[in-house]
């Protein structure tokens, strides 16, 4: 019998989501998914939809800035998987439009804390099960917003010519995606970013001319499915590299 690939996919909050799209894509390609929102009702109804199309979701709660949360879900995919395959950190606070001198420092914090430190905890605490599979993948989800290059919205062509504490966080998770590349690639394990590039996940994104959900979500099913000897340490959009 086929023993399933398993992935795990962070911040998976509502049905037009990134992350929701991700689960989808991924159970397609037969994998078994975990996904997980901060409120186990939510993931329960998410899990709920995708099962009625036939795929093999698993529903848990977790909250990537409670770390002793983090450690108890990694203790519990170790004691009932024994490996983790993909891991997937799409929890993400999303953009704002603080001025430098006017910024309330907490609201900061707490977007440093889910978008980057977050993302930082789920790989300290996952590694050890990915270390336990044949082809370990991690996968930050980014943006084009926190890169100095690239086509559309950056640091250097923000949106609404704010650059945001997303855009930031977002530049951070690119830097901490390359230390994470460097440090476990003696493990075998891949560590890249991707952007969905501008996805319309809410409605007034699809004005500002985001496109489909589901080819958003390509990118970072490309990084997650990458083959063995495929690279780490990259920024992908639509399966190509891309500068940041």
């Amino acid at each position: 019998m086929e023993i399933k690939q398993l992935a795990l996919i962070t911040g998976v909050g509502k049905e037009t989501g990134i992350g929701f799209e991700v689960a989808r894509q991924l159970a397609q390609k037969n994998y078994q998914v975990i996904i997980t929102s901060r409120k186990q009702e939510t993931a329960n109804l998410l899990a709920g939809i995708l099962h009625h199309e036939g795929l093999d979701i698993v529903p848990l709660a977790l909250d990537v800035t409670d770390e002793l949360m983090v450690k108890g879900v990694a203790d519990q995919i170790m004691e009932q998987y024994g490996k983790l395959d993909v891991l997937i950190n799409n929890a993400t606070l999303f953009p704002d439009q603080f001025h430098t001198t006017t910024a309330d420092l907490a609201d900061i914090r707490n977007v440093l804390e889910s978008n980057l430190i977050g993302s930082w905890c789920t790989v300290k605490y996952f590694a050890p099960l990915l270390k336990k599979s044949e082809h370990p993948r991690i996968v930050n989800v980014s943006s084009g917003s926190g890169s100095f290059g690239g086509e559309g919205y950056s640091l250097v062509n923000p949106w609404r010519d704010i650059i945001s504490a997303y855009s930031i966080s977002k530049a951070a998770l690119n830097a901490f995606t390359l230390k994470a590349a460097f440090d476990l690639k003696p493990d075998g394990i891949l560590v890249n970013a991707a952007t969905p590039g501008l996805t319309a996940t809410h409605d007034i994104l699809a004005d500002f001319g985001g496109r489909p959900v589901s080819e958003g979500a390509k990118s970072i099913v490309f990084a997650a499915t990458l083959p063995k000897d495929g690279p780490t340490g990259m920024f992908f959009k639509d399966g190509e590299t891309v500068a940041w």
